[in-house]
């Protein structure tokens, strides 16, 4: 039996495949809309042909009466289930990064188009349902879908589900669109080791140490300096900004390098790496980064950061 269903399973989803292909954005039609009754429909259905079955041993026509009623209201909610779906807009929107074990959040644009949207349901596979409504037509309406990030790489979340019981619940509209999503999933920041790294000579250094007490000068402060360098007197004078120079000013900035940490495993490398590279940041001090075939020459900021922890999150061939 559990073969059956799993055979059964596969199928499905392969002619949902290629029914739904990966798209950025798409319009509900009747080709992307299917409708099924529901569990309460299906109790519907057994009470009618009780009822049916019971007008027909009795001869008794306000039960006829009754049955055709409830069977045309049936019909009828067909047609109000599918134009729930119907032209409504679906358009991915971005993801920010996160750390391994972290959830990840993807940004899901609504249009309602030429009606209002009742009682959507939306959720990726096996995941926390979203519950929203569009009360008018023309209205926008984002949401941000949940999902977990397990380990660090590219992260795509899969089929979108989205369903609705509108209006009686007894009919279940649903449409399964593959949108064009990622998000960069970071290694989770484990200090493993304390921060150190290799300087160009080849020898260790500690990421502890300041500069040099050899005062050489001042020049016009650069974007990505060490606010320890700043004159904040200068500054305090109006004279602008300037940051303090010595002749072994070089000396903090680190190399964070792969190599460093022998006796580790690889996933383990990346978390202390990225825990090195979150310390340096938070200390200004700026750093570099080496892991096998890449090297990252010292640098700092944001646009520094995002890339060393992209290098980080894809290395071996996550994408």
């Amino acid at each position: 039996m559990k073969r059956l269903r799993a055979a059964f399973r596969r199928r499905m989803n392969a002619w949902i495949a290629r029914r739904n292909p990966p798209v950025s954005a798409l319009t509900l039609q009747q080709n992307r809309i299917f409708i099924f009754p529901s569990s309460v429909g299906m109790g519907f259905g057994a009470l009618l042909l009780g009822l049916l079955l019971l007008a027909i041993n009795y001869q008794n026509n306000l039960i006829f009466m009754l049955v055709f009623a409830l069977f045309s209201l049936s019909i009828i909610t067909i047609l109000h289930t599918y134009i729930n779906l119907s032209g409504l807009r679906i358009q991915a929107g971005n993801s920010e990064p996160v750390f391994a074990g972290e959830t990840a959040h993807f940004h899901l644009h609504l249009d309602s188009g030429s009606r209002p949207r009742y009682q959507l349901q939306l959720s990726f596979a096996e995941q926390r349902t979203v519950i929203c409504e569009i009360p008018r037509a023309g209205q926008h309406y984002e949401l941000r879908m949940p999902y977990p990030a397990t380990s660090r790489g590219r992260l795509q979340p899969g089929r979108l589900q989205l369903r609705s019981d509108f209006p009686l619940g007894i009919l279940r509209c649903w449409a399964m669109p593959m949108m064009d999503w990622h998000c960069l999933v970071y290694p989770r920041p484990k200090m493993l080791r304390p921060l150190q790294s290799s300087a160009d000579s080849g020898e260790g250094v500690s990421a502890a140490r300041r500069d040099s007490d050899e005062f050489s000068g001042f020049e016009r402060y650069r974007r990505g300096e060490s606010p320890r360098r700043i004159f904040w007197k200068a500054y305090a004078r109006g004279q602008g900004l300037f940051s303090k120079q010595y002749e072994a000013g070089s000396s903090d900035r680190l190399i964070l390098d792969w190599d460093s940490l022998e006796g580790l495993g690889e996933e383990d490398r990346l978390s202390n790496l990225c825990a090195w590279v979150l310390e340096c940041e938070q200390r200004g001090l700026a750093y570099g980064l080496r892991v096998p075939g890449m090297f990252m020459p010292p640098d700092l900021g944001p646009a520094h950061l995002k890339a060393a922890l992209r290098v980080l999150a894809l290395w071996g061939g996550r994408a």
